[in-house]
């Protein structure tokens, strides 16, 4: 976190540009905006000095002239009573548009980036740029923008009405405005520090509140909660010290001008009803009242001002850092091999084939069969610390390849490397011959089903989670691989069948059923390559063998990749490979495994755990 003398935002002129971009398309509804707002404070201000000639022509006219002076004031004031409905009105839409585009952008951008990104932040941390960092733009765009014209339309109108009115008596209002300037530039110079600080430490406390939700059950289950009360609150207490100084220099800025209003007003006052008494106003009486309701309201504009000032440095705070996760750098994807719908067989297999261009420009196609091949694969995290070391293995259609190992051995990072998750420090994979990062991603993906042990449900209907994978698939295929992966009794017994919903990762579920529809999800689409991550250690062992029954099938023909922490899900395995500290230390079928009495022999017997 930073700390709480964090500088303000470095980049102001740039974000400000940038945040100018969004209003592509409504930049000439934004101008009328601030047109409409200047003329509003315009029609305050010249209202207020025509009201001295209403005065001067009752004293001094018998008011021979009122109707006509107060018919022309009418006017003006009703214009702009018209011009603040519209210009309100035409702010709130921009404002909203403008946010909806920011918004497209932040999602699309969160669906851009990579993995390792999500391993680096927490998720509380990027819920902010979605919340607090778009509401502070909200308020900026829809309270602060528009009002900060028209706020400096009055300062400045009410200054040259004061020097129409009289010269010498207007510098003494002028004197106290450059005090209030000087004390709005220094206090807004030692909060715009705080209000970035404020975001920052507010990022920290959503982090922490979102991984306390996330984790509740294991905080109570080894009653950590004190610890967690304690993180929480020095978090906490960074963002009260930030936001205590943020909102003492806001604060401090409305008591300390209207202050120095009232001091104003009492000064030209006096001076003011001297220079009338000693005739050295020449605009009378109208001119001395007009002058007092503009020295009243003078302090105003600064009130507003610094307001509108905090407003919008808490706005470009949250768009810096709104912009800087937008310039993030995207997942990258420069394959250029993509999966091409042939026809509209049955199995995937037959529906699509690779496809790409030759250096000619000619269209090559490859059969879309599943073998995968890693080839002196080497992969870190970080620098230095290596988890896979050299491995190679093959896994061809009908074959299913088993990893065992003890955690940290390196098992899930393969399945992570094989959907191009993270870049590879040396070595290839390839599928079908193609290295996967010459493959398109989304087509990459397409072609790989993977079943994990922690399986994410989304809020909607049974049915729709089922069909995640494949949105036009009918009713009759949902059945079909419901049934296959022994989801359908339990689905059916549920108060709306395959109609049920779904809330909060499928928390009405237990974690047994939510692994089943997990299997079900994955093999609704049945590519080639299916990965299988412990994806039945969380069912009984009655519908594991069930499962296992089914999916037989289901694997005819396909390449089968699975990590193991049961190995009696693995008896029947092609190949079984044992990993250990990132290195492949034997493999073979589980028959030869055990007569050669070597690690997985121990893993086997119980002599070494399988973590």
């Amino acid at each position: 976190m930073k700390s709480l003398n964090a500088s303000r935002p470095k980049k102001m002129l740039p974000t400000v540009k940038r945040l100018w971009s969004f209003f592509q398309g409504q930049r000439a509804f934004f101008l009328l905006v601030m047109v409409l707002a200047v003329y509003v404070g315009l029609a305050s201000i010249i209202g207020n000095y025509m009201s001295k000639d209403v005065i001067n022509d009752l004293a001094y006219n018998n008011g021979k002239n009122l109707a006509s002076l107060c018919i022309n004031i009418g006017i003006i004031y009703s214009v702009g009573i018209i011009a603040c409905i519209i210009y309100s009105q035409l702010m709130v839409r921009l404002t909203q548009k403008v946010i909806f585009r920011i918004r497209q952008e932040l999602i699309d951008k969160l669906e851009s980036l990579p993995i390792s990104y999500f391993d680096r932040h927490t998720h509380g941390s990027i819920m902010t740029f979605f919340t607090n960092d778009v509401d502070t733009l909200v308020i900026m765009l829809n309270e602060s923008l528009a009002n900060i014209f028209l706020t400096i339309t009055k300062l400045f109108g009410t200054i040259v009405c004061l020097f129409l009115i009289n010269v010498y008596l207007s510098l003494i209002v002028i004197f106290f405005l450059i005090l209030m300037f000087l004390f709005m530039f220094l206090n807004s110079r030692a909060a715009r520090k705080y209000f970035k600080a404020q975001q920052d430490c507010l990022s920290d406390v959503n982090s922490r509140v979102e991984e306390d939700i996330a984790g509740i059950k294991v905080m109570k289950a080894f009653n950590h909660e004190e610890e967690s009360l304690q993180a929480f609150d020095k978090a906490n207490d960074q963002w009260r010290k930030a936001s205590q100084e943020a909102f003492f220099h806001t604060q401090l800025a409305i008591p300390v001008n209207v202050s120095l209003s009232y001091f104003n007003f009492a000064v030209s006052s006096i001076v003011g009803c001297l220079f009338l008494a000693n005739g050295l106003l020449s605009s009378g009486i109208g001119g001395l009242s007009s002058y007092l309701v503009f020295v009243r309201t003078a302090c105003q504009p600064f009130n507003y001002l610094t307001m509108h000032i905090n407003n919008i440095l808490s706005g470009l705070a949250g768009a810096e850092r709104i912009f800087s996760f937008l310039d993030e750098k995207n997942e990258e994807d420069n394959g250029q091999v993509q999966l091409l719908r042939k026809n509209e067989d049955k199995t995937f297999k037959d529906r699509y084939v690779w496809s790409f261009k030759n250096k000619d420009g000619s269209l090559k196609e490859v059969p879309l069969a599943g073998v995968i091949k890693f080839e002196n694969v080497c992969f870190s995290y970080s620098k230095g610390h290596p988890i896979l070391k050299n491995v190679s293995f093959e896994a061809y259609p009908g074959q299913k390849v088993a990893f065992v190992g003890s955690t940290g051995a390196g098992k899930t990072t393969i399945i992570s490397l094989l959907a191009r998750f993270y870049p590879l420090d040396s070595g290839r994979i390839t599928y079908d011959g193609i290295n996967i990062e010459d493959i398109k991603l989304d087509s990459l993906r397409r072609a790989l089903s993977m079943v994990t042990q922690d399986t994410h449900l989304f809020t909607g209907t049974i049915e729709d989670n089922i069909r995640y994978v494949r949105r036009h698939s009918s009713q009759q295929e949902i059945e079909e691989a419901s049934v296959n992966s022994c989801s359908d009794s339990f689905i059916k017994r549920m108060p709306r069948g395959y109609s049920t919903m779904l809330f909060d990762d499928g928390s009405n579920l237990s974690e047994g059923q939510r692994q089943l529809l997990g299997l079900t999800r994955a093999t609704l689409n049945q590519p080639p390559v299916l990965i299988l991550d412990e994806a039945t250690s969380n069912i009984d062992t009655r519908s594991e063998e069930l499962i296992h029954e089914g999916l037989n099938k289901l694997m005819k023909e396909r390449t089968v990749i699975i990590i193991a922490h049961r190995l009696s899900t693995i008896r029947d395995a092609d190949e079984i490979i044992v990993l250990d500290n990132g290195n492949i230390i034997e493999r073979g079928r589980q028959e030869e495994l055990l007569k050669n009495k070597g690690p997985y022999y121990d893993l086997y017997t119980g002599k070494t755990e399988l973590a």
